[in-house]
């Protein structure tokens, strides 16, 4: 019997590129989709845009876009998405008196990206956290709970923008469900921005998984030093900037603690870069740092070479050939095949 098998990635704003030239190589290597590789899915802020993209159904039945349509997209949209015009700067004093970017362009490129689809029709169960702020919760956009009741069923498109509602980047996400139930949403990277532990524990509780082998990919891990004789004079002002980035990467390093604890190395796989080239800014769109971050992301596939090979061959099992590094699946939803969108 083949284990249960769970993808989560991490937030990270424009460093999504990252862990989608990962997911790319996989593809490559297993000649499989993604949404047929894995049992369950989950994703925090880019990591939500790219499990949800990901286990978004094409008009054939199969995925509609694969991994390095994720990259494309985060290439092709990410400097519209991040685009801080003059006038909103001055408006917005930089970000302090306001989000620092509008909505109305990661809603419509999200729009146009997911289309109709809803959370229900995914063609793998995804957790997507996110936070909602007037309630005071946690909050779970889960695919799998959308299938048996509409109360739970949002746009696909909702579910990725709520995720990504990073604080001060973009303003709370208002969503509702297919029965009118409406939440107000910000970021799920401020509690779970490595949602793998919370992926492992839905897997426990609701899908019964005996056997587990999980994949957790980074966006990269941030590596620029915060000198005590300039942090210990701030204030609110000072630390206003910096205490998301601290706390998403602490959070991340801590589930990763965790689940070392809890699986083994042959059930547990978490890659993960060193930012010592990209930017390690969440909106850092600029033509030379997207480029920076696809390499970045092909250095961790040289590096964890032997790795994901190992990986391919637990997740593809009978049809990953080593020699070949694998054949199509029949029946499945694979192999991937480059979307005509996003050429």
């Amino acid at each position: 019997m083949r284990p249960f098998r769970i993808l989560s990635v991490d937030g990270g704003g424009i460093r999504g590129i990252i862990p989608a030239v990962v997911l790319r190589e996989i593809e490559k290597i297993t000649k499989q989709s993604i949404s047929a590789l894995f049992d369950l899915m989950a994703g925090t802020s880019t990591g939500g845009i790219i499990a949800c993209g990901l286990a978004t159904p094409g008009a054939s039945g199969g995925p509609r876009y694969a991994a390095r349509d994720m990259a494309r997209f985060y290439e092709k949209k990410g400097p519209e998405i991040f685009h801080l015009s003059p006038l909103r700067r001055l408006f917005t004093l930089g970000g302090w008196a306001e989000e620092k970017y509008p909505a109305h362009a990661i809603e419509r490129e999200l729009m146009r990206f997911f289309g109709i689809t809803s959370l229900s029709e995914t063609l793998t169960p995804l957790l997507i956290p996110a936070y909602e702020i007037e309630r005071r919760f946690p909050f779970f956009f889960k695919s799998h709970r959308a299938v048996s009741d509409a109360a739970y069923d949002y746009p696909l498109w909702q579910a990725a923008r709520a995720t990504s509602a990073a604080p001060a980047y973009f303003e709370p996400a208002k969503v509702t469900s297919r029965t009118g139930r409406s939440y107000a949403l910000i970021d799920g990277g401020v509690f779970a921005n490595n949602p793998a532990l919370c992926a492992f524990v839905e897997a426990r509780a609701f899908f019964e998984a005996g056997e587990i082998v999980l994949v957790s990919l980074g966006t990269g891990k941030q590596d620029r030093p915060i000198p005590y004789e300039k942090a210990s004079g701030w204030g609110k002002a000072g630390w206003a900037p910096r205490i998301l980035d601290v706390m998403m990467d602490g959070v991340s390093d801590t589930v990763d603690y965790q689940l070392r604890q809890l699986l083994d190395g042959d059930h547990y796989f978490r890659f993960q870069a060193d930012l010592n080239l990209a930017d390690d800014d969440m909106d850092d769109t600029s033509p030379l740092n997207l480029l920076k971050l696809r390499e970045q992301g092909e250095r961790l596939v040289a590096r964890e070479r032997t790795r994901i090979e190992k990986l391919c061959g637990l997740l593809a099992g009978d049809q990953f050939v080593q020699a070949g590094h694998g054949r199509p699946e029949a029946g499945n939803r694979g192999p991937v095949r480059d979307n005509p969108d996003m050429a």
